[in-house]
């Protein structure tokens, strides 16, 4: 089920944490898709009614784009939520907008996504500096060797083998964003910034803004250039100099287009009005967009690298709450009147959904045999040797998600592991074995105390009609195949009370007590919010 580009398992465990304000642009499928406890504001909302907001919902996370974050909002922000870690999630690079020393003074942990949309902006640049025939200037100067100039310059050779790139990198060269040396001869490294641009017809200006860019290209830089040349800039305005910009405004033949957020775009056209020189009023038209990183592809690749910050928060508070109280499957039965709940499938994964919905004090009945199709129920695996690195994400198509999904993966083994530990400790009749643990005897333990604390279990095998009509009267939990292709188990939320659980990387082993807490939490939250409406 691929409702959006964000793996579900990331969606539900979004789902089980506090309100989140999410003030950046975003990708049509997940807003529509999204967690109810996501709630959506334009990036052009003001800051008297973001304040607004941020009182009414409390929430545990913001997520910006090119918005300001001062001392007000801070402040704000705090006195609504006044306990806990809070998390400002800057959907792109640059902080400058950030009070960061403030974030930090009022234990709000501020993550930003750098890199996720280069591949994006570069693709954007290339295009504007592609010649009306369809073909490449045959020297192009790009200034900054960032990610999103690392991006452009394999951009570039790879569109065309006779181009000649100069980059501008103060440190020199470095390894791009694979980890391979850039050492094609076609691509030469300066430092000096008048070296590099003298007589440069093409150029790209993706630089970071910081101390030494601020204000760099200055009238000088602009009057070097060849008369004819055009300026793609994806940096903020603001490494350009007033004066810089006031020859920008007279020059014949030099072209500058600016691409951007809004705000910053806004901004720069009050600097350029307030200097006398009105954008609307240049020599050379300057177009200014906000393309570069507006597609839906790019939306969706940093929705996807929100969602990572997002699920590991999650992920990390989740655990906690788990270690927090006793593991030990109860000698007791469930009270009659508790709610009910049925589970398909009685391979590991399925006993480890029974273990934490009878912990909840839940009625379970489990469902199926016991057969050699159940998965990893059969493997040979010493549960003793559980490895937090053993599995990693499937890869994805963008470089920089790729390490974001392979440490959630690791995470979520890490943390599957520790929950692991305590519900031996706290069930040593599991565990009374030693070193070798296998699956056999953990299963046939994990049996036996379930029954004894009252759970069902049921041989026969359930038709999807059947599990559909189980599910208009209470909750059921049903396996999902390994061959769903997300990259990560999945959990999430079907048609009337199903809830399906997926098989992990580690075969349901590592991970299992994670997604079992994870559906035994919406599962709550579910019954709690179905309560309240009546």
């Amino acid at each position: 089920m691929r409702l959006s580009s964000i793996p579900p398992v990331a969606a539900s465990l979004i789902a089980i944490t506090g309100n989140i304000l999410h003030l950046a642009p975003v990708s049509r499928a997940w807003k529509a898709h999204a967690p109810s406890n996501v709630v959506f504001f334009p990036p052009t909302l003001t800051k008297h009614d973001l304040l607004i907001q941020i009182g009414l919902l409390s929430p545990s996370a913001i997520i910006v784009g090119d918005q300001a974050i001062d001392a007000d909002v801070i402040a704000q922000w705090r006195i609504s939520h006044p306990f806990g870690e809070l998390h400002l999630i800057r959907r792109g690079t640059s902080l400058d907008k950030v009070r960061m020393d403030l974030c930090g003074s009022n234990d709000i942990r501020v993550v930003n996504t750098p890199g996720v949309n280069a591949p994006h902006v570069a693709a954007y640049m290339a295009r504007w500096l592609t010649l009306a025939d369809g073909s490449l200037p045959r020297d192009i100067c790009v200034l900054g060797y960032g990610n999103v100039g690392r991006e452009l310059v394999k951009v570039l050779l790879d569109r065309d083998p006779e181009v000649r790139i100069k980059v501008l990198d103060r440190q020199g060269p470095r390894p791009d964003t694979l980890g391979k040396a850039c050492s094609d001869s076609r691509v030469s490294f300066g430092l000096d910034w008048h070296e590099v641009l003298e007589g440069a017809r093409t150029v790209a200006i993706c630089l970071s803004l910081n101390d030494e860019s601020t204000h760099r290209i200055d009238q000088a830089l602009i009057q070097c250039l060849h008369t004819q040349a055009r300026l793609v800039c994806v940096a903020k305005p603001d490494v350009f100099s007033d004066d810089a910009l006031r020859a920008l405004a007279t020059a014949e033949g030099i072209q500058l287009v600016l691409d951007y957020g809004p705000g910053t775009l806004d901004a720069f056209r009050g600097r350029a009005q307030a200097l006398g020189c009105s954008v609307s009023k240049w020599r050379k038209p300057a177009p200014l967009t906000t393309q570069a990183a507006m597609t839906e592809a790019c939306h969706g690749d940093l929705d996807y690298a929100v969602s990572i910050q997002l699920s590991l928060t999650a992920l990390r508070c989740l655990v906690r709450r788990k270690l927090a109280h006793s593991l030990t499957i109860p000698a007791q039965q469930a009270d009659a009147g508790a709610p009910r709940v049925s589970i398909i499938g009685r391979g590991i994964n399925g006993l480890l959904q029974a273990v934490m919905l009878r912990l909840a004090n839940y009625q379970v009945s489990v469902y199926g045999g016991h057969q050699q199709s159940d998965g990893a129920s059969h493997k040979q695996v010493n549960m003793r040797h559980l490895s937090a690195t053993e599995t990693t994400a499937k890869p994805l198509s963008n470089d920089y998600l790729t390490p974001g999904n392979q440490y959630l993966a690791v995470e979520c083994n890490r943390a599957g592991i520790e929950l692991f530990e305590k519900f031996l400790a706290d069930n040593p009749s599991i565990d009374a074995s030693g070193d070798d643990l296998g699956f056999a005897h953990l299963m046939d333990e994990i049996v036996t105390l379930l029954q004894r604390s009252g759970v069902q279990f049921m041989p026969q095998y359930l038709s999807p009609t059947q599990i559909a009509d189980m599910s208009r009267e209470h909750f059921v939990v049903t396996p999902m195949g390994a061959e769903e292709t997300d990259g990560l188990s999945i959990v999430y939320c079907s048609a009337y009370n199903r809830i399906a659980a997926g098989g992990t990387y580690a075969g349901g082993t590592t991970q299992g007590l994670v997604w079992a807490s994870l559906v035994q939490e919406i599962i709550q939250a579910k019954a709690s919010a179905g309560s309240a409406r009546y």
